[in-house]
């Protein structure tokens, strides 16, 4: 860590049963840069499964909550590590390519997770925080928590390549070719 310290933001909760993402959404802070903001070219991917909403998302700071379904969770109950890898990974990558005239494209060069804790709550938060960003490279720190309680579960530290505006297609894919499978 460069020495910065990931505030905490103030718990969402919801004392009436289970969550969804409309009472996500109705729970939301108030009115951000992006808030309850629904991602451009996430609709069939591994984002739906993931299904996070975006509390906040503004220059430098990216807010996701994510309710935790049987889906996301691994054989002892606990969220698989996986889905905390790629939590790690969205608000990583969201924190630093925010811009007024939509987001950027990125394709992630390296992730390092920590797993601190194990966790059987039914709502996670990730925050990401931009460390860093040069021309083409994006340096970015992430947290894992549970809102209610604070408790960390997990932190990491990811880099991304920043593709140039325009860019339809991560490099080294087709933009002609289906994927295999």
């Amino acid at each position: 860590m460069n020495g910065r310290v990931l505030l905490q933001r103030p718990a969402i909760t919801c004392p009436e049963g289970a969550l969804t993402q409309d009472k996500i959404r109705a729970m939301s802070p108030p009115a951000m840069t992006k808030r309850g903001y629904k991602r451009k070219g996430t609709d069939g991917t591994y984002h739906e499964v993931l299904d996070y909403t975006v509390l906040e998302w503004e220059e430098g700071h990216a807010l996701i909550a994510m309710p935790v379904q049987p889906k996301h969770r691994n054989r002892g109950s606990s969220i698989h590590g996986g889905v905390i890898a790629s939590l790690i990974d969205i608000a990583g990558d969201m924190a630093g390519i925010w811009t007024p005239d939509g987001e950027r494209k990125t394709v992630t060069i390296n992730l390092n997770v920590n797993f601190i804790s194990g966790t059987s709550t039914d709502l996670v938060h990730a925050r990401g925080t931009r460390a860093h960003a040069t021309r083409g490279t994006l340096f970015s720190n992430a947290e894992i928590f549970e809102p209610d309680t604070g408790k960390l579960l997990a932190n990491g530290q990811g880099v991304y390549k920043l593709l140039r505006p325009g860019t339809t297609h991560a490099p080294g894919i087709s933009p002609d070719k289906e994927p295999k499978g």
